[in-house]
């Protein structure tokens, strides 16, 4: 079995662009991105690459992402009988799958490469940028982990009351189907020129169904938001987080089907759980 980070990749034009510049669609966008293959200088002098891309699907695509550098590797000359440092490449690489109808992508935790899903985010949305695709059409490429949000409902559910809940909310994304107020908020904030905007919300006792809904729809688009709890009848309020661990999932590894294929139904389940849209049987 092997583990793989649960990324959101999301397509946002720009506060204040280039008027000549023409729109395009977001996901083709990230898929061109892709498909560039680019290149980018990432973090402590190494170079990092987007290779090996193939189409899974109709809506995905397989990839590999890693750095190369140059190492000193001591060898030997059979010849003088001398031994010596020559300078070779190294090349770690992990996989990575992209679901474009629900722009989420799963990459390997492997050492070296991607244990930590911050970092990987971070070097996917450099090499992402780097292609040159989004700048064309006065566009920004955000990769943002998704964090699991058992934690923070569990706090929710079981609370004696909910006194305050905070969410934010970034620009507007094409893909993202309606929910609650998000969509006409980041309407507001495009209008404005601003990149997040903060909703706040204070009462004697939240609807627990309103909180857990909105918190569910800000974890699958890789938001934050917050609550102010008392867990129990006369209890202190406490101040609980969404973003507590990111959001991993189990592969299997020996799949018939594939890894690649594996990591692609593992994903999108993973998403789709998040934004609850399976069944309480699957769950």
């Amino acid at each position: 079995m092997a583990w793989m980070h649960i990324l959101r990749v999301k397509c946002e034009s720009l506060p204040q662009g280039d008027f000549l510049k023409k729109d395009g669609d977001s996901v083709n966008i990230i898929k061109e991105s892709f498909e560039r293959k680019p290149t980018a200088p990432v973090a402590r002098g190494s170079e990092w690459h987007i290779g090996n891309v193939a189409t899974l699907n109709k809506t995905a695509l397989g990839f590999a992402m890693g750095r190369t550098m140059a190492v000193n590797s001591p060898q030997f000359d059979p010849t003088d009988h001398n031994f010596l440092d020559e300078e070779t490449q190294r090349a770690p690489y992990t996989l990575g799958v992209f679901d474009l109808e629900t722009q989420v992508c799963g990459i390997l935790r492997r050492p070296g490469v991607s244990q930590k899903a911050t970092e990987i985010a971070g070097k996917l949305a450099t090499l992402l940028n780097a292609s040159g695709v989004a700048q064309k059409y006065n566009s920004h490429i955000i990769v943002d982990p998704i964090f699991d949000p058992a934690p923070f409902l569990q706090q929710i559910r079981s609370a004696a009351s909910i006194q305050k809940f905070t969410f934010y909310v970034s620009r507007p994304n094409p893909q993202d189907v309606d929910r609650l107020i998000q969509q006409p908020a980041e309407r507001y904030t495009e209008a404005l020129n601003g990149s997040t905007t903060k909703i706040e919300t204070e009462g004697d006792n939240l609807d627990k169904e309103l909180v857990e809904d909105v918190a569910n729809a800000t974890a699958a688009k890789g938001d934050d938001a917050s609550a102010v709890i008392r867990a129990d009848e006369g209890a202190k309020l406490k101040k609980i987080h969404l973003r507590g661990s990111a959001l991993v999932e189990e592969v299997d590894e020996s799949d018939d089907s594939g890894i690649l294929s594996s990591m692609l139904d593992a994903a999108t389940g993973a998403y789709r759980r998040v934004r609850n849209m399976l069944s309480n049987a699957d769950q």
